[in-house]
């Protein structure tokens, strides 16, 4: 069975190193989650490579494909820091799909601040990177917004034209939040409530419910997005949120649990439980399951045995390995 997984990141210093100084403003708990204990600690060398080391490291485990993105959040980037650092790591990417056609594809990193230049970036991307999708990591902006804010309209208008779908990745949460939700705990549980643990998950399920609600599927009946995580929390509560947001309420054309199902795929991203996948077929079907392993964050040594032991069809299971990712990316 073809494997083929779509939330596996590359580090880029010069982003990374960017966004990182004002993420420890913003989110100054981070750096207590930055060491020994961790289940999300990458192998940096894994992290920065886009050669042999990765491809060897699939090999060993049985993956045939990864989608490589850039999560550093450029959100938090001004303008005129974002753009040529977007358009850098972009290029790398795309210079590493081109050595290693067979094995990769990638996301883009946009420079979300300037949405015009981001939608700029994005038809670059595409035209002449030959790019899949876009990753958005955390919010597009500093800002407590999101991307049912008007003015990121050029992003999503390019996307739709292009049929490329944005992945909602996590970020650190807005500052207010953190501190009314996830402080005054043990220093370093606090931290990691703050992110990888909940505070991160629950941010990028805000966002996806904001853009149902806010009409952005309404003004882009052809947009798609990606969620990981098994949706970010969201998909255990579609049908709370139909009863309690109906559309008499809403003014939308459909129920959200009817939006989300045409317009989100869910991936794992490396939560390799049963349970879970099972309710996601339950709720969206397996046509809308995409895997994902996170890689580095989380190793790829699971990622094959996950599916070719999970209890369902044969049938699902292949859209899941690579039928949906081979559909939604053209690969």
């Amino acid at each position: 069975m073809r494997i083929i997984t779509i939330e596996e990141h590359i580090t880029d210093p010069a982003l990374d190193g960017s966004a990182r100084k004002y993420i420890m403003e913003d989110a100054p708990y981070y750096s207590l989650t930055l060491g020994k204990n961790l289940p999300y600690y990458p192998d940096f060398n894994l992290y920065a490579d886009m050669d042999e080391l990765r491809i060897s490291d699939m090999n060993k485990n049985g993956i045939d494909m990864q989608v490589l993105s850039c999560p550093a959040q450029s959100g938090m980037l001004t303008p005129e820091e974002a753009i040529p650092l977007t358009r850098d790591v972009n290029d790398r990417m795309a210079a590493a799909v081109a050595r290693h056609s067979n094995r990769f594809a990638a996301f883009a990193a946009l420079p979300w601040t300037d949405p015009d230049a981001a939608a700029a970036e994005l038809e670059r991307a595409v035209n002449k990177l030959k790019m899949k999708g876009v990753l958005l990591p955390g919010r597009p902006s500093r800002e407590a917004v999101f991307l049912d804010d008007a003015k990121f309209s050029p992003i999503l208008e390019t996307a739709e034209k292009f049929g490329i779908p944005i992945y909602v990745h996590p970020g650190c949460p807005v500052p207010a939040v953190q501190d009314a939700y996830y402080a005054r705990l043990d220093p370093e549980v606090s931290a990691r409530l703050s992110i990888f643990s909940w505070g991160w998950h629950n941010e990028a399920g805000v966002q996806v419910i904001r853009m149902i609600l806010g009409g952005v599927f309404e003004r882009y009946p052809k947009l798609q997005i990606i969620s990981g995580h098994w949706g970010e929390l969201v998909p255990f509560f579609l049908s709370r949120l139909d009863q309690a947001l109906p559309r008499e309420v809403t003014g939308l054309s459909r129920t959200i649990t009817e939006t989300y199902a045409q317009h989100v795929y869910v991936t794992p991203s490396g939560i390799f439980t049963y349970p879970q996948l099972q309710f996601m077929i339950q709720v969206l079907g397996a046509d809308r399951i995409i895997h994902s392993v996170d890689f580095p964050l989380v190793g790829n040594e699971d990622a094959r045995s996950f599916l070719e032991n999970a209890p369902v069809s044969d049938a699902e299971k292949q859209k899941i390995a690579y039928g949906n990712a081979e559909n939604l990316l053209g690969l």
